[in-house]
């Protein structure tokens, strides 16, 4: 998929996020309150930087791996999907996915680097709005295509970040979000022994 593509996509869900929780606003007034009633769901997307992999004692960034190749897309990373419940106004938990990807073309054959995150997060408001920390963990993977081999290995990774939420209309937050995630597998001669990205999003969050 090309850059373009998963811009498209990106701004698709945020869409899609948006609607759903805009008709659920609009909609909570008849419903009655309860502790799962709170909930939130958001998206982002911005550039990663020091994305790179060790593989077989070496330190390999993205950029080498793709060293010679043509129609790069630079490092783009996606937020996909943040959603969960709160157990209180200050702490929110859930599920949070997210990709660091850079593609081209080496020799006209299509060459991709990707890792992926699949992790149960964590997330803290000290003051209930505004500045906040996350952390989480759980599966990842990574794809290495160099245009003739392609190799994906699944590990468990590590994320902690922090930012801001701006809240703009109700409950509705423009958020900004600085992530670095680190990933460990089990290696091989072919296979990496650990990854790791950073990641600054600007994104949406609908807080329920």
């Amino acid at each position: 998929m090309n850059l373009s593509c998963r811009i498209a996509a990106v701004a698709g869900l945020s869409c899609a996020i948006v609607g759903f929780a805009t008709a659920s606003a609009a909609a909570e007034g008849d419903q009655s309150e309860s502790r799962w009633s709170h909930w939130y769901v958001g998206t982002g997307i911005g550039p990663g930087f020091g994305a790179k992999f060790k593989l077989n004692g070496q330190s390999v960034s993205f950029d080498d791996a793709l060293q010679g190749a043509t129609d790069k897309s630079g490092l783009v990373a996606l937020n996909i999907v943040n959603g969960g419940f709160a157990l209180s106004p200050s702490l929110l938990v859930g599920f949070s996915g997210s990709a660091v990807s850079e593609i081209g073309k080496i020799a006209g054959n299509n060459a991709q680097m990707q890792i992926n995150n699949y992790f149960a997060a964590v997330t803290w408001f000290p003051a209930e709005r505004g500045f906040f920390v996350r952390g989480g963990g759980g599966p990842s993977s990574i794809l290495i295509n160099n245009g003739t081999i392609s190799n994906r290995t699944g590990g468990f990774g590590l994320l902690v970040g922090g930012g801001y939420a701006l809240q703009i209309a109700g409950r509705h937050n423009i958020t900004f979000t600085v992530d670095y995630s680190r990933q460990s597998y089990s290696g091989s001669s072919t296979k990496p022994d650990s990854s790791e990205f950073g990641a600054v999003y600007l994104g949406y969050m609908y807080r329920r």
